[in-house]
């Protein structure tokens, strides 16, 4: 049976999803899940509950799959470096971990043609910050270069509150100029080492560095829709991509684009595919890494997806009523917690 087992390493909403689209095709799913309560709970055949300093649960859990994808970047390397020595694991360790340290990322996307992020600078200490502050006229953010996800890890840096930054440790930090954007996209792609598929640019919308909407088109030009699909397939190609990749971009006031942020993985932003797509995010992720195939999109609907986050989730039957509507099934509620999405169809 391990031959069609699919290990998903997350058991939050986008492991939810994937043992959703891996059940549409008669694949088995084990989750390996450092809560109790967790998302995909319901959806999967088989989970192991436990820290990844658990030796033995993480043998038993390499040894309970064939294959191995991920719900999130934020997982050890010596982690996934022992499960790609034994198992095919989608995308590869070597990817997964340029997109969980922001430098690596940033310093990755500017050696490929054609292709660039906002200025940075790598920051370690209060001097270097002092420098690199002034460099980007006092108008920047500093951002841990692991472990950030939904606006943690990230603070603004102006004159007023500079000096609140003198006595903490500024180790292993990043320091980026903030940018003047018209609107944010991004563009996911699937690819196999034979073929790639992409989804059109959605349009995101942030508040609090949280992603509230996705609008499926996003209201671009013809030459920027074209310019973001090239760009993220040339970087799927520089990544030697085998799996999915969300690449986050912002559309400048003179329309260039910079690329912000890349997830070797299902992206928020790509939920709209699972109810206006013949073939979701999800979908084409396992039909990639169990068959070794994967389908063109065909999106059918134009529409929004909204995100429930916090307190919104009190009202969950109100939107229930009356859209389609996701419930992530988390216990606890927390202000900046993704509790559910829900899409409006156009």
């Amino acid at each position: 049976m391990k031959s069609n087992t699919l290990g998903i390493i997350g058991g939050g909403q986008l492991g939810m999803f994937t043992c959703i689209a891996a059940k549409k095709i008669g694949v088995r799913t084990v989750v390996f899940s450092t809560e109790k309560n967790f998302s995909a709970k319901m959806f999967c055949d088989d989970f192991f509950i436990g820290d990844f300093d658990n030796v033995n649960k993480v043998d038993k859990f390499i040894n309970s799959a064939g294959f191995f994808t991920v719900e999130t970047e934020n997982i050890s390397k010596q982690i996934l470096r022992k499960i790609q020595k034994k198992k095919k694991l989608f995308p590869s360790s070597e990817i997964i971990e340029i997109a969980q340290n922001r430098l690596k990322e940033k310093k990755f996307l500017n050696t490929i043609q054609d292709i660039k992020t906002t200025n940075f600078l790598e920051i370690n200490n209060f001097e270097q910050l002092k420098i690199g502050v002034s460099k980007f006229n006092f108008d920047c953010i500093l951002k841990t270069q692991e472990m950030g996800y939904d606006g943690k890890g990230q603070q603004k840096v102006d004159r007023n509150n500079l000096t609140k930054f003198k006595n903490l440790d500024l180790s292993n930090h990043i320091l980026e100029e903030k940018v003047k954007f018209k609107l944010e996209i991004s563009v996911i792609v699937v690819k196999s080492n034979d073929d790639i598929v992409v989804y059109p640019p959605v349009q995101n919308l942030h508040k609090d560095s949280i992603l509230r909407e996705t609008i499926y088109p996003a209201k671009i030009s013809k030459s920027i829709l074209q310019k973001s699909e090239m760009m993220a397939c040339k970087i799927s190609d520089a990544l030697n991509l085998n799996g999915v990749l969300a690449v986050e971009m912002f559309i400048t006031m003179n329309d260039e684009i910079l690329i912000n942020e890349l997830a070797p993985r299902p992206h928020n932003s790509g939920h709209w595919t699972i109810d206006s797509c013949s073939y979701s995010q999800f979908d084409n992720l396992v039909s990639l890494i169990m068959n070794g195939k994967i389908h063109s999109p065909k999106p059918f609907n134009n529409c929004k997806m909204i995100n429930i986050i916090g307190n919104d989730y009190l009202r969950i039957k109100d939107i229930e009523a009356k859209f389609k509507c996701y419930d992530y099934f988390k216990k606890e509620i927390r202000p900046s917690r993704k509790m559910g999405h829900y899409v409006i169809f156009e």
